[in-house]
């Protein structure tokens, strides 16, 4: 058996923590992991596994906060090619949080279970995930009023209505039983539809 080194940082400790869970709920999917098989890959007391995450859904939100800051990232660096207006930008956008989607959902499937989770006990977190997003979305609608793309009366509600019209793209349970292909077609047209609703009137 696996011996838990004491001698480890605290962050050290919770970082291989969320790898052993990581390795458990790839392989077993979240629902059938145990906070004690967890515990017993690390070589530890569930005991003390408890003192560093009080619950399997606490596990599942550091998990969570880890991988929306690496989304965020990843959608930036997107955004950071050059692009000839914010129609481009907000095209791009949406086609790379439609692709990190459905990247993540093939490549880790207990992802769903996860969120499911996390949407009954932890509003905090799902909260976190549409700020990050919302936050890079208002960039590129203040972008497109500057160029005068867009006539937009408030950035905030415009950005959480276009997010809600992008539901299916990034919700697993909707993204289970359709190809990338299926996916990019209907995005391109809710985005055709988004453009032209904003578009300035004469």
């Amino acid at each position: 058996m696996k011996r838990f080194d004491t001698n480890l940082s605290e962050e050290q400790i919770k970082k291989d923590i969320l790898a052993a869970a990581d390795k458990r709920f790839r392989a077993f999917g979240y629902k059938k992991t145990t906070m004690s098989e967890i515990a017993q890959d690390l070589g530890m007391s569930t005991s003390n596994l408890y003192r560093y995450f009080p619950s399997k859904v606490s596990i599942a939100e550091a998990f969570a906060l880890h991988c929306f800051a690496e989304k965020e990232a990843g959608l930036r660096l997107l955004l950071e090619q050059p692009l000839d207006n914010a129609i481009d930008a907000l095209i791009v956008y949406a086609k790379g949080l439609l692709h990190y989607n459905f990247d993540q959902l093939n490549s880790y499937p207990a992802i769903n279970d996860m969120i499911m989770a996390l949407c009954e006990t932890s509003s905090e977190v799902v909260d976190k995930k549409m700020d990050g997003e919302l936050s890079i979305l208002k960039v590129i609608l203040e972008k497109g009023q500057a160029q005068q793309c867009w006539a937009i009366e408030n950035i905030e509600e415009t950005g959480l209505a276009i997010m809600a019209s992008w539901v299916m793209f990034s919700t697993p349970t909707f993204m289970h039983h359709q190809t990338l292909e299926q996916l990019e077609e209907r995005l391109s047209n809710v985005l055709n539809l988004i453009i032209i609703g904003l578009k300035v009137r004469d």
